[in-house]
Parts: structure tokens; C-alpha cells; sequence
């Protein structure tokens, strides 16, 4: 199940991207994607704990390459603030976990389905 909901966080990911090109100079977008959906998820996993999703993602940092806990904590920010109805559907999958797939999917989709197509703001 958890895959499911992965890639519903990345299909609304990916419509706040339409309409706009390569926002980084150097990751494309789908690097970011992945990149994002891994802060989602530490804050999702760590009820919103920036320090505590910190901390998780130093221990993965492989998969973000070299990188402080510093920056680690500002990327985190970052995403909770741009993207808190994808951080509200991951928790929501966290705190549903043992419940039906249909149960989790309909609380899932709930929270993603204020998302509007390129709907994504530099700032």
C-alpha cells in the first residue's frame, strides 16, 4: 500500500508542476520528485518533527548526496511549507496503516484533492 500512496504524492507532485520547465539548474524535475517525496515522508514519519526527519535523513543521506544538517533542516522547511497537503496525505497514510486499502486510499486522496495543476511557487 505504501507504494500506492508514494506515487499518488508524486502524481500530485508532478501536476503542481505543469506548466513549468526545470526549476533547479541542477536536478530536473523527476530528481526533485523523488527528492521531495523524501522529506514528505520523513515529516510524515516523524509527525512534522523537522529535527527528528533531520536526523532520519542524515541516516539515508546517500540518497541526497553530501550534505550538512543544516541544509538538511532548511530542505526540510522548505517542503513544509510548499507542500503540506502531500505531507497531510502521507500522515494520514502513516496513522491509517493497519486499516482497509480502500480506507487509506479515501483519506489519501482527500488531502491531495485540493491540489491544483501548476500550482507551484518558487518563494
Amino acid at each position: 500500500m505504501e507504494e500506492t500512496v508514494k506515487q499518488l504524492i508524486k502524481e500530485s507532485l508532478y501536476k503542481r508542476l505543469v506548466g513549468h520547465d526545470e526549476i533547479d539548474n541542477i536536478l530536473n524535475n523527476y530528481a526533485l520528485v523523488d527528492k521531495w517525496l523524501t522529506g514528505i515522508m520523513a515529516l510524515s514519519y516523524n509527525d512534522s518533527d523537522i529535527e527528528l526527519a533531520a536526523q532520519d535523513i542524515c541516516e539515508i543521506r546517500s540518497m541526497l548526496g553530501q550534505i550538512s544538517i543544516e541544509d538538511i533542516r532548511a530542505f526540510l522547511h522548505l517542503v513544509n511549507y510548499r507542500f503540506s497537503e502531500e505531507i497531510s496525505a502521507f500522515s494520514r497514510y502513516v496513522e491509517l496503516r493497519e486499516e482497509e486499502d480502500a480506507v487509506i486510499l479515501f483519506a489519501v486522496k482527500e488531502e491531495l484533492k485540493f491540489v491544483e495543476e501548476g500550482d507551484f511557487f518558487l518563494s
